[in-house]
C-alpha cells in the first residue's frame, strides 16, 4: 500500500510529535490501518518519531573519569495550582518553607511587603511613588536609595521610572534610586539574578553593578545577569542590543553581542565568552528551571531557592550531573522522585530538610 506520508518526512518533530503521528495515521484508509501494510515512508516517519520521543523522555546514563552524568530531557506541561498547590504539597511532606515576603526598603528600613510586582511612577508635578500590584502607593524622596529583596521561593517584577523592566529571581537584592531625573546616568546594583529589559536613552547609559566590582553598561537592550554570592561564577547573557562588561582586573571592557554570554570565575578571575541559546537563561521568568549538565549540589541550590526550602546532598554525589527542564508547578515531590528513580540517590526528609544521599 502507498500512502501520502512522504510529505511529512521533512517536517520537524518537536513537542507535537504525537499529533503528527495521529495526523499521518488518520490519513490512511480505515480498513488498512495495520503496521504490516504501511509503506516505507510511513515507517520512516514513525521511526523518527519514536527515536525523538525516546531521546526526550527516557533517561540514560553516561560515565566519564570526571563525573557520572544523568541526563533528563523532559518537557512538562504545567499543572494548575488549584490541583496541587506547591506550598500545600511541601507542608504535606513535612518540609520547612520560607514564609518571608518580598520586602521593599527605604535605606535600611523595611516599609512594605510586596506581592508579585510593582511599578515606579514619576510625575514632574508630584512625588515619585511605588505602586504595588494591589494598587497601594508609597510616596518617596528622590535622594533616598531604595532596595527590594526577593526571598527564596518568590519571584518579582518591577518597572522603574524610566520604563526599564526588571524581573528578579529568588534570593535576590536590587538597589536603585527613586528616579533617574537628575542623574547623568542610570545606575542600579544587584546581587542574585535578574533579567533587564532596558529602556533606550542615549543621553543616560544604564549601568548594573554586581558584587566584586564588576559592572555592565548598556544603552537599550535586554540581558540576564546571575550574580549570587554563593555561586562560583557571575554569568551575564545578552539577548538583544549590546553591552560592555567591565572587571576591575581588566583595563578594557568585554563587548557582548546578542546570543553571547560571559562567565567570570570569582575565585580564579578567569573569563570566558561563548555563544549560547539565550532563551535557556531566561526561562526562570516563566517559572521554568533549566539545567544543562549541572552538578547535583548546584542543582539542589537552585531548587532550594526556587521553592524556599533546604536541601542537603551527600558528598559522594558531588560530581553527579543532571540536564533537563522542570516547571515550578510540578513540585518538589515530583522532582525528588525523578532524581531517585533515575539514579542510586535516595531521598529522605529530616527535621524539615530534604536529604539526597
Amino acid at each position: 500500500m502507498k500512502t501520502n506520508a512522504g510529505k511529512y518526512l521533512e517536517r520537524p518533530i518537536g513537542e507535537n510529535e504525537e499529533e503528527l503521528l495521529e495526523e499521518i495515521w488518520n490519513s490512511l484508509p480505515p480498513v488498512e490501518n495495520d503496521d504490516q501494510m504501511l509503506d516505507e515512508n510511513y515507517r520512516n516517519v514513525k521511526q523518527r518519531i519514536h527515536k525523538h520521543t525516546f531521546r526526550r523522555r527516557v533517561i540514560y546514563i553516561s560515565s566519564s573519569v570526571a563525573a557520572v552524568c544523568l541526563f533528563i530531557l523532559l518537557l512538562f506541561s504545567p499543572e494548575s495550582s488549584e490541583k496541587s498547590p506547591v506550598f500545600a504539597q511541601l507542608n504535606d511532606m513535612g518540609i520547612s518553607i520560607s514564609e518571608q515576603k518580598v520586602q521593599f526598603m527605604i535605606g535600611d528600613s523595611i516599609v512594605a511587603n510586596l506581592n508579585t510586582s510593582a511599578r515606579m511612577n514619576a510625575n514632574p508635578n508630584a512625588k515619585t511613588t511605588l505602586q504595588s500590584a494591589t494598587g497601594e502607593e508609597i510616596t518617596l524622596q528622590e535622594e533616598t536609595p531604595l532596595k527590594i529583596y526577593v526571598p527564596a521561593g518568590k519571584r518579582f517584577d518591577l518597572e522603574l521610572t524610566d520604563g526599564t523592566h526588571v524581573w528578579l529571581n529568588s534570593d535576590t537584592w536590587l538597589e536603585y534610586p527613586a528616579t533617574f531625573a537628575s542623574a547623568k546616568e542610570r545606575r542600579v546594583k544587584i546581587e542574585g539574578e535578574g533579567f533587564f529589559d532596558v529602556k533606550p536613552d542615549a543621553t543616560k547609559p544604564f549601568h548594573v553593578e554586581i558584587p566584586g566590582g564588576e559592572s555592565i553598561r548598556v544603552l537599550g537592550t535586554s540581558f540576564n545577569v546571575s550574580a549570587y554570592s554563593d555561586n562560583e561564577e557571575n554569568i551575564t547573557t545578552l539577548v538583544t542590543g549590546k553591552i560592555e562588561y567591565s572587571l576591575p582586573t581588566r583595563t578594557e571592557a568585554i563587548a557582548l553581542l546578542p546570543n553571547e554570554q560571559v562567565r567570570v570565575n570569582k575565585t580564579t578571575k578567569g573569563v570566558t565568552k561563548n555563544e549560547v541559546n539565550t532563551s535557556e537563561f531566561a526561562m526562570w521568568k516563566e517559572g521554568i528551571l533549566y539545567f544543562n549538565n549541572e552538578k547535583l549540589p548546584a542543582l539542589a541550590k537552585q531548587l532550594a531557592r526556587m521553592y524556599g526550602i533546604e536541601i542537603k546532598v551527600a558528598e559522594k554525589y558531588n560530581d553527579t550531573c543532571f540536564s533537563g527542564m522542570i516547571r515550578y508547578e510540578r513540585g518538589i515531590d515530583y522532582i525528588t522522585k525523578l532524581l531517585t528513580t533515575t539514579s542510586n540517590i535516595t531521598c529522605s526528609i529530616e527535621n524539615g530538610i530534604i536529604h539526597l544521599k
